[in-house]
């Protein structure tokens, strides 16, 4: 009788993985479409480089605005209800996109609605994942959602290239919306709570009627979740410096051609998605749970492999500076699982979802001033100060990361001996 609760379990888990990392995959294809669809949009609408950038900037700056009332939202209404919420809001906007054609300021509040969708996705699947699997688990599954988000970011600049190209940049978003609008569909049908949380609901609403401001209060009173919050400000930081200027970088400064540099830019990008899958798999199964140890080697990783960038030139062998931009890749763009799942467990599991939104609003904040002050950095003081300084904003993250406390499996977190039942 246990085996068979134990594989329907598994079972059921299996489902819930899936329900996240599809519907993560196919948002990200939308988070990550500003970039190719630049050029087309730039020639249908005649817009300057200027307004090109805007586009962006609303879509992320709307996400981080929505990151920490999304949570409050989730934690009050639960899990199934935000899965709604985060693919309708996001979906729903962008199949609409192409009344805005002619329309810049229609298009920007259009695409501003849609970032609204798309930052509630950090409190959700963290907050499902949460619920749904223990500690010694959580670390893999969580790093297989993240993975999705950069694998969703190469499907767009090929899919909705090809889209462009035939239908034009908004009959392409729109197919995107259609197929986010299904995801829809397919999560009302799959998701479901766990019997503990399914229990619990009734009292965490009673919970929750209270003052939402007594709750935000005590997310600044959690010093380990302000330590995880401010190792993702500058972890982020340092992700939208390598994504923006990486390129860049290495075409002129080390004279490799744009086909090279795009093709290091492009296993920059890999080695992401790979290290979110294999640090949650180590935290798991060689530091049984334990994610301190992880993230510190991360942020170790980040300081040392920026700082030996910023030494590089052309003189040194080109092999050379292959394992470099793997060792920043796992680091700078694959920190985010472990951090997502640490900000879980060193929250308050009433206050899960509102948690992951506190952390990706301070987590967001690096990724647009990194941009802008690496930038500035490299006009007045040139790349080697700018990486240097950025090697040392990695090496101070670690010194953060000793402030965490190193936690133990929660003996009623764990999932394995509940069973789950149906909607």
């Amino acid at each position: 009788m246990k085996q068979k609760s134990d594989s329907t379990l598994d079972h059921r888990r299996a489902i819930i993985l899936i329900v996240f990392v599809l519907s993560q995959l196919i948002v990200s294809i939308a988070g990550y479409s500003w970039g190719p669809l630049a050029p087309f949009l730039k020639s249908t609408m005649s817009l300057s480089g200027t307004q090109i950038g805007s586009i962006s900037s609303t879509f992320y700056f709307a996400a981080a605005l929505s990151a920490l009332p999304a949570g409050a939202v989730v934690d009050r209404f639960g899990v199934r209800s935000g899965i709604l919420l985060w693919l309708g809001l996001t979906g729903v906007p962008l199949f609409f996109l192409g009344l805005a054609h002619g329309y810049y300021a229609i298009l920007l509040i259009i695409i501003a609605v849609a970032g609204i969708g798309y930052g509630m996705g950090n409190p959700v699947a963290s907050k499902g994942l949460f619920i749904w699997f223990d500690q010694r688990t959580r670390g893999t599954v969580f790093g297989l959602r993240q993975s999705a988000v950069t694998v969703g970011g190469g499907v767009a600049g090929i899919l909705l290239v090809f889209l462009s190209k035939r239908l034009g940049p908004f009959a392409a978003m729109q197919v995107v919306g259609l197929m986010i609008m299904a995801m829809i569909v397919f999560a009302s049908c799959l998701y479901q709570n766990p019997r503990a949380a399914r229990d619990n609901g009734k009292n965490l609403l009673l919970k929750d009627s209270r003052s939402l401001t007594s709750g935000f209060k005590g997310l600044f009173s959690n010093k380990a979740l302000l330590a995880v919050s401010v190792v993702m400000a500058m972890l982020g930081l340092a992700q939208g410096i390598i994504v923006t200027f990486l390129l860049l970088y290495i075409n002129e400064m080390l004279d490799y051609s744009l086909i090279a540099a795009g093709s290091l830019f492009g296993i920059v990008m890999i080695s992401g998605a790979v290290g979110r899958i294999f640090w949650g798999v180590v935290s798991d199964r060689l530091f049984n749970g334990s994610r301190k140890p992880v993230l510190i080697t991360i942020c170790g990783l980040a300081a040392l492999s920026i700082t030996i960038l910023a030494f590089c030139n052309k003189t040194w062998p080109r092999w050379f500076l292959l394992p470099i931009i793997v060792a920043i890749g796992l680091s700078t763009l694959g920190w985010n699982g472990i951090a997502m799942v640490l900000v879980t467990e060193v929250s308050s599991g009433t206050k899960t979802a509102t948690s992951i939104g506190f952390a990706s609003t301070i987590g967001w904040s690096g990724l647009f001033l990194g941009p802008v002050v690496f930038g500035n950095m490299t006009d007045s003081l040139g790349y080697f100060y700018a990486w240097a300084f950025l090697g040392v904003l990695c090496l101070f993250s670690v010194i953060f990361c000793f402030f965490l406390p190193g936690l133990e499996q929660r003996p009623l977190e764990s999932l394995s001996r509940q069973h789950p039942r149906g909607r």
